[in-house]
């Protein structure tokens, strides 16, 4: 049976039983928590933990997943991933353990026809009525139910407390003598005898902080079964890599290799096989290889599968050819892999060409390291070393610990942490702080304030609560506001407040929202008093609202603009909205060019132009993804009735609970100020709107007027005039300064002295610190073999230069420089061919290149 038609049947089973059939969630959960969705369950967290009631009791799903957590294995055994398909069939205070037990069963026996004698099953060791329901409904003999404990069959919780229960595993057999040895611990091994294909967790408590378990209100059902491993069961292979989705895929690696594959390539090209499967996906969601989070996971699974193919031996820039037949095998079932095609192979092509680089230099280092140890006997690399390589090469200590194994070496992690700690304590030293504090209130017992300023920006309301945080200043809540507060990028309505019951004004300078949704008017500058039960009217400064308004939905409208231009992966990565400009993160991996920027301009200016209505609907997730809006529709959104959508006509369409236009036309203009990168994967783009477009305006025609007053009339002549003269002054200057050099090296040659069959050539010169080198190229050419010692006072510092002719073994360059460099109270070093350094104390410039003339004459003469 091949994939698709498993999935098929699968989902197709368990909707005949009433469930209801759900697409894939994203691999990039909303919960802040966790990286990826690495498991089925993990969009119906918040159900299963009764926080979210759902408006279905039982569901299904072919769930994507991404899992590091024992990405050591991967490649290694049959059956470990990092991306992998998850099936799943959910009950949600329906059915529980009869019914799940039953289900699975007549799935596996009737619908896929397995053999009961090839399966067996693991259940909790104190869980009675999991055997009894295996024995009652299943074909399963109690021989082949084994108890394990807490470490094998118990799930959750997550944390301290919270939703747990025991679980079923159900396993296939592979037969005797495919176990590991004659201590196989049966299906408590991870061994390829026993694949397990399923997994029932049975979630019937909640667990307290100190450990107490008792029973919950409403029992919930969460499975899995790996969409892989049950293919390669009913296909009848031995391994994963051997199904039909990974036939493709390994057949390209091993074409692709310049030789004869043997039984120990095999790891190697498995870890390409998985790898390589991820990335389309984590692209088609906006990941970008980084140095953070899901960036940072990425780039290292694409470093793992380059260093898997230099093992193969594969040609440099191979990996991007392996992208078409993962997209070819699962855009059918994922369409929107296929939008990132071109993309994922420019991705991986740039990745590999610099992790190669990185992979040889931090490889040659390594390799260097552990034979030192293994020559001194030692098993463990040193924290500090392992630091290095990070530090300086780049080079993962991921990797560092995975070649150190291979090697029989150790890494020692502790003195890792230690130099990293170390390092980001010297980094936080480096930093000025601005200063800035945020004000915090506790203003316990309120209710979340309702947000009146979609519609109004005034309103009267009563104080529900206030608290003095200094002479002037007090924070107070309010059961209902027209302030907006900062939240989603977008920056809190300021303002101001008057008393209404009694003599009292202020200015409302920030609203800040706590975590119970209660909004935080932060007031400055009060005059008179404010008390609870107070009425007030507050007024939003609209002509600042306006600005922000004008930025907020320019901001959506450039999005749309940058995924026409550069593709459908760009997703947002963060975003500042305030009245002076706005601000936009997004995935993209090259810098943009001056064409593609005149194009996101042109577009999103003629969306300005076109004054399209600006509509804000509020819909259930379920149509709201249906009408193509962009946003995070998983778990935050499950079981909830209706997200906030808006629409500039049919431009740009996304969830937001921000403030906007209602036309288009009443931005005005945008234009964008600056792009740059501010993480690897991330960029960054500045813009403005409105009326900051005419200041920019103003300031450059005052600043042409200035340009025409100091260049003429024609300001771009005049600036060519300029440049020619100065280019001209240059190359005068250029040459009276190699005619100083050569005249110096003449005069330095004919003063050179022989010891043995070198020449020692040096002395203090009255040159420029950038004349230095090239004068020391041009002695040791001319004198060669030679050493030669240079010394020169520059812009009030003492430089100095080493240059010692190849062949000559017994003097060093860097060790001369650090030692003359010491000398002029600083430093600098080089290799034994070349250094260069030097020191403030100008004063002892002749001693120190006396000294390093002296060091020279010994090393070379033996004394």
């Amino acid at each position: 049976m091949r994939v698709t038609e498993l999935r098929e049947r699968y989902l197709g089973f368990f909707e005949e039983r009433g469930h209801k059939v759900l697409e894939s969630s994203p691999l990039v959960p909303r919960d802040p928590t966790l990286l990826f969705t690495a498991a089925g369950m993990v969009p119906f967290k918040e159900i299963l933990w009764g926080k979210v009631t759902p408006s279905f009791s039982r569901a299904t799903t072919c769930q994507k997943c991404f899992r590091t957590t024992d990405i050591e294995n991967v490649g290694r055994t049959a059956f470990h991933h990092t991306f992998f398909e998850m099936l799943g069939n959910f009950s949600f205070g329906d059915y529980f353990k009869e019914g799940a037990i039953e289900a699975a069963w007549a799935f596996l026996g009737d619908e896929l026809g397995l053999a009961a004698d090839r399966l067996w099953v693991s259940i909790y060791e104190d869980d009675d009525e999991a055997e009894a329901l295996w024995l009652d409904l299943t074909e399963i003999p109690k021989e082949r139910i084994v108890r394990l404990g807490k470490e094998h069959n118990w799930w959750g919780p997550v944390g301290d407390s919270g939703p747990c229960g025991p679980d079923s595993e159900i396993f296939y057999d592979a037969g005797v003598g495919t176990e590991c040895g004659p201590d196989c611990r049966g299906v408590a091994c991870e061994c390829d005898r026993f694949s397990e294909i399923w997994n029932l967790v049975f979630m019937q408590y909640a667990a307290t902080p100190g450990g107490r378990l008792e029973p919950l209100e409403a029992r919930n059902i969460d499975t899995g079964m790996g969409l892989e491993r049950t293919a390669a069961v009913l296909q009848g292979v031995g391994s994963d890599f051997e199904i039909d989705l990974f036939g493709p895929i390994v057949e390209a690696i091993e074409s692709a290799v310049p030789r004869e594959l043997t039984p120990e390539d095999l790891p190697f090209r498995n870890t390409i096989a998985d790898h390589i499967r991820g990335i389309p996906f984590l692209l088609a969601e906006g990941v970008m290889p980084g140095n953070e989070r899901q960036g940072y996971v990425m780039r290292r699974v694409l470093r793992r599968a380059i260093r898997a193919g230099e093992r193969l031996d594969l040609p440099a820039g191979t990996m991007a050819s392996f992208i078409d037949p993962v997209i070819d095998g699962m855009s059918e079932a994922y369409p929107e892999i296929s939008e990132v095609r071109d993309l994922a192979r420019r991705l991986v092509t740039r990745e590999e060409e610099t992790f190669r680089q990185t992979l040889r230099e931090g490889e040659r280092r390594l390799t260097k390291l552990l034979a030192d140890l293994s020559s001194s006997g030692e098993r463990i690399l040193p924290g500090e070393l392992a630091f290095e390589l990070t530090d300086t090469y780049g080079f993962p200590l991921e990797m560092t610990r995975e070649i150190a194994a291979e090697a029989g070496v150790d890494v020692d992690l502790p003195g890792f942490e230690a130099s990293l700690a170390a390092q980001r304590r010297r980094s936080r030293a480096a930093l000025e702080h601005d200063g800035v504090t945020e004000a915090k209130a506790d203003l316990a017992g309120i209710g979340a304030t309702r947000f009146l300023g979609y519609e109004d920006v005034e309103a009267e309301a009563e104080v529900l609560g206030a608290e003095q945080i200094g002479e002037t200043a007090v924070i107070m809540a309010f059961a209902e506001s027209p302030f907006y507060a900062e939240a989603g990028g977008q920056i809190a309505d300021t303002g101001r407040i008057e008393n209404l019951d009694r003599q009292g004004t202020g200015v409302v300078t920030n609203v800040a929202k706590s975590a119970e949704d209660v909004f935080l008017h932060h007031v400055e500058r009060v005059t008179g008093a404010f008390e609870t039960g107070d009425r007030c009217r507050l007024r939003v400064d609209v002509a600042r609202r306006r600005r922000i308004e004008r930025n907020h939905t320019a901001t959506h409208i450039l999005h749309a603009a940058l995924r026409e231009v550069l593709g459908s992966h760009v997703h947002q990565a963060g975003s500042v909205v305030n009245d002076r400009e706005l601000r936009f993160d997004f995935s993209h991996f090259e810098r943009l060019t001056e064409a593609q920027i005149v194009q996101v301009e042109d577009l999103a200016n003629a969306a300005v132009l076109a004054d399209h209505p600006v509509t804000i609907d509020e819909l259930p997730p379920d149509e709201a993804k249906a009408t193509g809006a962009i946003g995070l529709f998983e778990d935050e959104y499950r079981g909830r009735a209706t997200v906030r959508v808006i629409a500039v006509d049919d431009v740009s369409r996304e969830l937001c609970g921000g403030t906007h236009v209602r036309r288009s036309g009443e931005i005005g203009l945008i234009k964008i100020v600056s792009e740059e990168s501010i993480a690897s994967g991330v960029r960054r783009i500045r813009a403005i709107t409105g009326d900051a477009v005419l200041e920019v305006l103003r300031s450059q025609d005052a600043f042409a007027v200035r340009m025409r007053e100091a260049l003429g009339e024609d300001p771009e002549a005049g600036a060519r005039r300029l440049k020619e003269r100065i280019d001209a002054l240059s190359e005068r200057l250029s040459a009276e300064g190699a005619d100083r050099v050569r005249s110096t090296a003449d005069e330095l040659i004919s003063q050179s002295e022989a010891v043995g069959e070198v020449h020692l050539v040096g002395g203090r010169v009255d040159l420029e610190a950038g004349e230095l080198k090239d004068l020391g190229d041009l002695l040791e050419e001319r004198g060669r073999p030679a050493v030669i010692v240079l010394g020169a006072a520059s812009e009030g510092r003492g430089v100095v230069v080493c240059k010692v002719s190849k062949g000559i073994e017994s003097v060093h360059a860097g060790e001369i420089v650090r030692s003359m460099s010491k000398r002029l109270g600083g430093g600098g070093g080089g290799g034994p061919a070349f250094a260069q350094g030097g020191g403030g104390e100008v004063d002892a410039l002749d001693e120190a290149v006396a000294d390093g003339l002296s060091t020279a004459r010994k090393a070379l003469s033996g004394a």
